[in-house]
């Protein structure tokens, strides 16, 4: 009867299972996936010395990846607050009604210089009251003859090795200027005080400081350039990312596959693996986040591609940071469990160390195939219309807008997958017969046992040598559109410099000579030039006037003869800086002077356009045209000769008409002299520190293509930087996984220049074909992007030669640093087992 009331179904059944009531409620909810999920973690952090090194490389490889994303997350940040500080510094815009003096007005002017390549900011200021507005970062106005300075321009002060730049700015240094005030802790910059400024002098009034200015618009090939070198620095970054949750992968995927021989199901087993993928990718975050904190102080001591930020500036999108942090995670995992399908399948191969199956090439094409649709459909897309663009540039080529260069970008990146994807295939392909010596053949059987890893060490390499050459490819065509165009002709005159002074229309032929008297200065001529209008006419209705005597004039044109009083109109096709090849406007049309001549009749009123003196600007009538000349070609390096100019001799012009207006002295400078650009800038200084010398003739580069040549060059740098260190770790880790292969081979006898010679050939198998997939890939990727830009085709051997020998280099010399943990591996004592 006993028997019967604790078992068997009845009514006493219901007391034998009274005691489970008892259970907790929280044992009860507990869900096996996190059971499972904690068991994982727990195996990883508890499997001994073994365990926590796989783990530390595992953080190392993704901590190099994450503080890369980091730093790009921050990118959307930096920009802002340098477009805030931009907005800081434009500081000489004036408004189209100006204020009166007042007790919070500043007269400013801008006084800018380079030397040796690098930009000084410089700004000559004048408080015209006692609560006049104080630039940013600067604590009190100079007094005259004074100087502020930032740190950068102090530093280079001080160098012994920069006596001219002294001398070009020899003022008394009273203060500093903090960062506040300035881009970046790299920006060279001064604030001079003075007494003498005017608003016909070249100085605006201000009452405060900052003005918004709406950013030029990009052009569309720099937004294509951008979106794909974006990509193709990202893409190495996700393969290391996959490459390092896959540390220490053989020997997991053996222990899951005894679980799993043991009686655990995939679920199960796929739980475990996640659950030690898991710890690696936190770790990693949590490295990555350390390394990013440390770079972020180190930005403060470094210039890059030109640009210097404040560390403060450099700070990462919540957003992006949040998604950062989740993605790592689920990419560690789903590359473990996209790895787990052979533990799960063949459980007793693993253990065993059989070879795995061969692989399928079908999807490993499939994924270029895509990428080379989305980038013809961006090609489909309809064309939009460019604002910054003028004439045939007036509408984007469809693939470089926005949207196109998007699917661009996504296009290329479907593609160097593929280039990743495809390199274990053609790496098993290649190995499948051995031969040759010992440690030959030890290397292919390694491969063919598992290629993966050797192959994994090697993709990161491949997909950034393929997008480089992709990369480098297009930069070639887009560089075409800027570097390659045709140069200023050169001058026949005697003048290769021009030096502009802000009002000193008045003084001009002082300021020559006062030019002409410095060292190294042949010959000076001098000139004044503006554009004119009336309230009737429109601005291109109107010719330009240049006022000189009839010496100057004399070199611009060919007179028939020339006394003061008169005016001469130049003919013949225009030469302005932004004409075509051809010389003229609009596709090279006849521009000559004579139709905008023939719009203002003799005695018509004008007054100059533009006019930034103080006051209205006065007015005065036309002088009669007492002849019509021809330019001489190549006399005038600023190419203005022709374009709408009427040639005025002083007294075919009021002196009124000259105030306000800036003066150009155009120089010649002695042959044989050490810097002369530099010694001319000092000169000219020395004069005035408003005034600016340049140098027409050399050829000028648009500086926003300059900024994205620059970023991408040291984008590349650190990408390649990261390849370098990720190299380094998957050694190191290759090495552990093969410690008591080398410690049995070591056992038998094996010397260890066969065990070196047989690690270095599983390095370069893979190697050499990756560069070869790389090289191909890259190509076809190169001369995808360049047609659907419209771009010309165009290859750089040299550079694609270079960028091959550097990432073989690089993959070689972590090899060789990889060597002594080699041999201190292959030694019988690391048979020892955990």
């Amino acid at each position: 009867m006993s028997s019967s009331t604790t078992s068997g179904p009845g009514p006493n059944a219901t007391a034998t299972s009274a005691p489970a009531t008892n259970i907790p409620a929280v044992d009860r909810v507990r869900s096996p996936f996190l059971d499972q999920l904690g068991l994982g973690v727990r195996l990883a952090l508890t499997n001994g010395r073994d365990g926590w090194g796989r783990l530390l490389l595992t953080a190392c490889g993704v901590g190099l990846g994450v503080a890369l994303l980091l730093f790009t997350a921050s990118f959307p940040g930096i920009v802002q607050h340098r477009n805030e500080r931009l907005y800081i510094q434009n500081d000489t815009f004036r408004d189209e009604d100006l204020p009166t003096p007042g007790d919070r007005t500043v007269l400013i002017a801008t006084a800018d210089t380079t030397f040796r390549g690098t930009a000084i900011r410089g700004r000559v200021v004048q408080p015209e009251g006692p609560d006049a507005a104080l630039p940013p970062g600067v604590a009190a106005y100079p007094p005259p003859g004074r100087m502020v300075v930032s740190p950068a321009l102090a530093a280079l002060l001080k160098d012994p090795a920069n006596q001219l730049l002294r001398d070009r700015l020899p003022y008394p240094v009273v203060g500093g200027i903090g960062p506040d005030g300035l881009l970046g802790p790299g920006q060279a910059d001064y604030l001079l005080g003075s007494d003498r400024l005017s608003l016909d002098a070249g100085a605006a009034r201000v009452t405060s400081y900052g003005h918004f200015s709406p950013p030029k618009p990009m052009d569309s090939r720099l937004i294509l350039l951008n979106a794909v070198g974006l990509t193709v620095m990202l893409a190495p970054v996700g393969v290391f990312l996959a490459a390092a949750a896959r540390f220490g992968g053989e020997r997991r995927d053996r222990r899951l596959a005894a679980l799993r021989l043991v009686g655990a199901d995939r679920r199960m087993t796929a739980r475990l693996a996640a659950g030690e993928s898991l710890v690696g990718a936190v770790l990693g975050l949590v490295a990555g986040a350390a390394l990013f904190l440390l770079g972020r102080r180190l930005t403060g001591h470094l210039r890059l591609a030109g640009f210097s930020f404040y560390p403060e500036d450099i700070a990462p999108h919540p957003a992006i940071a949040a998604a950062i942090a989740v993605v790592v995670p689920l990419l560690g995992i789903g590359v473990t469990l996209l790895a787990m399908r052979r533990v799960t399948v063949d459980p007793l191969g693993v253990v065993r160390r059989s070879g795995p199956g061969r692989r399928r090439i079908g999807w490993r094409l499939a994924l270029p195939l895509a990428g080379l649709a989305l980038t013809a459909l961006a090609l489909a897309l309809p064309a939009q219309y460019n604002p910054s663009g003028i004439g045939p540039t007036a509408v984007f080529n469809s693939v470089q807008d926005s949207r196109g260069s998007l699917l661009v970008a996504s296009g290329v990146l479907l593609m160097l997958v593929g280039v990743c994807t495809l390199l274990p295939w053609l790496v098993e392909a290649a190995t499948r017969r051995s031969g040759g010596g010992v440690s030959w053949q030890l290397a292919i059987r390694r491969l063919q046992l598992s290629s993966g890893p050797a192959s994994t060490a090697v993709s990161g390499v491949v997909v950034a040598v393929a997008g480089a050459i992709a990369l480098q490819t297009l930069f070639l065509g887009v560089s075409a559109s800027y570097e390659d165009r045709p140069g200023p002709r050169a001058a026949v005159g005697p003048y290769q410099h021009s030096v502009s002074f802000p009002g000193g229309g008045p003084q001009a032929d002082r300021l020559a000579d006062s030019l002409a008297r410095s060292p190294g200065v042949q010959a000076t001529a001098a000139y004044t030039e503006f554009a004119l209008e009336t309230p009737t006419a429109k601005l291109w209705e109107l010719p330009s006037v240049r006022i000189a005597d009839c010496a100057v004039l004399r070199g611009f044109a060919t007179l028939p003869d020339c006394k003061d009083g008169d005016a001469f109109a130049v003919q013949g096709r225009t030469t302005r800086p932004d004409a075509g090849p051809s010389g003229g406007t609009d596709g090279g049309t006849d521009a000559g002077s004579d139709a905008p001549a023939a719009a203002a009749k003799p005695g018509t009123t004008v007054h100059a356009a533009f006019f930034r003196g103080d006051g209205e600007p006065p007015s005065w009538p036309l002088p009669a045209v007492t002849a019509t000349v021809e330019p001489v070609e190549g006399a005038d390096p600023n190419r203005r000769l022709g374009f709408g100019l009427l040639l005025l001799t002083p007294g075919a012009a009021p002196a009124a008409a000259l105030r306000g207006q800036p003066a150009t002295v155009l120089v010649s400078m002695a042959p044989g002299l050490p810097d002369p650009k530099e010694q001319l800038a000092t000169d000219v200084m020395a004069i005035d520190p408003q005034g600016l010398a340049g140098s027409p003739l050399d050829r000028a580069v648009d500086p926003t293509y300059l900024a994205v040549k620059r970023l991408l060059t040291a984008g590349s740098a650190v990408t390649l930087l990261l390849v370098a260190l990720s190299l380094l770790v998957g050694q190191l880790e290759r090495f552990r996984e093969q410690r008591r292969i080398l410690g049995v081979l070591s056992a038998v006898g094996t010397r260890r220049r066969v065990l070196g010679l047989s690690v270095l050939w599983q390095t370069l198998v893979p190697m050499a074909l990756g560069m070869l997939l790389a090289v191909v890939g890259g190509l076809l990727m190169g001369a995808v992007l360049q047609y659907t830009a419209g771009l010309p085709f165009a290859l750089d051997w040299g550079s694609m030669l270079a960028m091959s020998a550097i990432a073989a280099g690089a993959v070689l010399l972590t090899t060789a640093l990889g060597l002594p943990q080699l041999l201190r591996l292959m030694r019988p004592g690391e048979l020892r087992y955990e």
